[in-house]
């Protein structure tokens, strides 16, 4: 089964014309929701992550569930499924997203009484932390404040 990828094609964003005043950044905003569009594409055409990838990994499975439905109320079509090596980064549209990354970032902070900040974010896409490991670390912190990762 195919993890999420960069996908191909993708648009480049900041170009000469999108430094125009109002037209270019209605142009920069257009071609990161196609990028986003690309990749959210990869779920539908990959079809459903069963239960039993799952079941050779450890992890929580109430964090999976909550984490899993606060993803695709903001970014994913309802019914999507994630594999545990997915890169946590592009489930979370970290890099595409149009503003929908944030409130997944401040849902999952939330839900689980937890502050994740900017440095471990940046250390999600840096590392392409799998979501599994994720799901552990969230489970490892949820309700405490100002951990920090590792």
């Amino acid at each position: 089964m195919k993890l999420l990828h960069d996908p191909p094609n993708q648009k480049k964003i900041w170009t000469t014309f999108t430094k125009v005043p109002i037209f270019g950044w209605w142009e920069a905003y257009n071609r990161q929701l196609d990028n986003e569009n690309l990749l959210v594409r990869q779920t539908l055409e990959r079809g459903e992550v069963s239960e039993e990838v799952w079941e050779e990994f450890n992890y929580d499975k109430n964090v999976k569930e909550k984490v899993d439905e606060i993803v695709i109320t903001y970014a994913y079509p309802e019914g999507s499924t994630f594999h545990p090596l997915d890169p946590v980064e592009l489930m979370f549209v970290l890099r595409y997203g149009d503003g929908n990354e944030a409130c997944i970032i401040m849902d999952i902070e939330y839900e689980f009484e937890v502050e994740l900040g900017q440095d471990y974010i940046d250390q999600l896409i840096e590392e392409k932390t799998p979501y599994n490991d994720f799901i552990n670390y969230i489970e490892k912190i949820k309700g405490k404040t100002n951990q920090k990762p590792g």
